[in-house]
């Protein structure tokens, strides 16, 4: 039998050689992982070994022998798990989000709303999108901002990071919609205004094949932006409210009774863990950011690093996200955030399902589980991937081994001053 055998440390360094910004290549690998953690989906399992042959697991194991011509990773100490999502973000939509000409997050001048698609302005080459593949994120969430008079954001979409023209998945994902404080001030200024404009929307799509006779003869909507509506008015699509106020979340549990069909994920929720229990009884989701205890508006006074447990405590749904504004449009550390979930009380388990399996099963995507048959996506980590310090070292997304190099490892590289490159900084990479 031959093979080769390399630290994995020495085949990542071989990779960024011989590879761009995207793919490693256009051909799946045979690889053997030995020795490593690998996150199974019911539990965690040690000392494993991982064979990958044409980009699927074909075995999982102790003492797998190595296939002729198999690249082996002697992996002790490493992890090796599903590849992590992003369940909030603005990731290919906005590249610096102070100049507008970059910045396709909302339209305040548009006379469309809810039919405005994520799709039209999404960019898979975004340099955010390599930087966060390089920190584990394989498949994100990606909307824009409610703008204008309006509290909807338009119809959001889900797209894996592989940088490909090809790489969204759900062009019509989910709707979003902005209540709170950013909601009733789109809506004119106050709360009530908002859910108004919100009940007469949903009123609007569920009848707007008989309502219509003309484009403008809904009460809240044109026709165009009702016929876009209806499917999350019809409970086919989620639809992603961003709220934290306690009061506001149980608006939302009556709204739930007015419109039983809908499929409810909260953004935000600061304020979630007041309210729980009634949440799990009107059977709505949250993504929240368990790092939130220090409120910066008056609809998060209640903020606390509590929220998460005890939302799990209640049986709530829940997935986590990186919330701060930076964190939106480059969610890049969301496994650290989920760390810190850990840090508080919640199980390692559930923390990493958050940030993985949950907003998988709640978008449609199929399980991406560690286990034989499937197309891999997968990441080998060089320690717990909730730790602030680990980082992937070498990542699959459908059987395909991406680069972990994007144009910010490039810069710091050319630019390094422990650099032993001589060369003028221009002639580097």
């Amino acid at each position: 039998m031959k093979h080769k055998t390399m630290n994995i440390r020495a085949a990542l360094l071989s990779a960024v050689f011989s590879v761009g910004i995207l793919s490693v290549s256009a051909h799946a690998q045979n690889v053997l992982i030995q020795d490593a953690t690998v996150v199974v989906p019911d539990g965690r399992s040690s000392d494993t070994d991982i064979l990958i042959q044409d980009g699927r697991i074909i075995s999982i194991g102790r003492d797998i022998a190595a296939p002729d011509g198999a690249e082996v990773l002697g992996a002790a100490g490493y992890w090796v798990t599903p590849g992590l999502f992003s369940p909030y973000s603005s990731l290919g939509l906005v590249e610096v989000s102070g100049e507008s000409s970059t910045n396709d997050t909302r339209s305040s001048d548009s006379d469309t709303s809810v039919s405005e698609r994520a799709v039209d302005s999404f960019n898979p080459r975004s340099v955010h999108i390599a930087n966060v593949r390089r920190r584990g994120i394989t498949h994100l969430v990606s909307t824009g901002e409610a703008a204008g008079d309006s509290i909807f954001a338009g119809i959001g979409l889900i797209a894996s990071t592989e940088g490909d023209f090809d790489s969204v998945l759900n062009e019509a994902a989910f709707v979003h919609v902005a209540l709170g404080e950013s909601g009733s001030n789109h809506a004119g200024g106050s709360r009530s205004a908002a859910m108004a404009q919100l009940r007469a929307a949903l009123g609007d799509a569920l009848t707007y094949r008989t309502r219509f006779n003309a484009p403008s003869d809904g009460d809240a909507l044109s026709r165009q932006d009702a016929a876009a509506l209806a499917p999350a008015a019809r409970g086919e699509i989620p639809l992603l409210i961003s709220a934290n106020q306690a009061s506001d979340l149980m608006t939302l549990t009556r709204l739930k009774k007015e419109f039983p069909r809908l499929n409810i994920i909260v953004i935000g929720a600061m304020e979630a863990w007041q309210v729980a229990d009634a949440l799990k009884a009107a059977d709505i989701k949250v993504v929240i950011d368990p790092v939130n205890n220090l409120p910066d508006r008056f609809e998060g006074r209640g903020a606390s690093l509590d929220n998460i447990t005890i939302l799990d405590a209640a049986g709530v749904d829940y997935a986590i996200a990186n919330l701060s504004s930076q964190g939106v449009a480059k969610p890049a550390p969301i496994n650290q955030h989920a760390g810190n979930a850990v840090g508080n009380g919640l199980d390692w388990d559930k923390a990493f399902a958050a940030i993985s399996s949950t907003p998988r099963r709640w978008f449609g995507l199929s399980p991406n589980t560690i286990s034989t048959g499937p197309i891999s996506t997968l990441i080998i980590w060089d320690g717990d991937p909730l730790e602030a310090t680990s980082a992937p070292l070498k990542l699959w997304i459908d059987g395909k081994e991406q680069s972990l190099t994007s144009r910010q490892s490039l810069l710091r590289d050319r630019y390094n001053p422990t650099s032993d490159d001589t060369r003028p900084y221009k002639y580097r990479n």
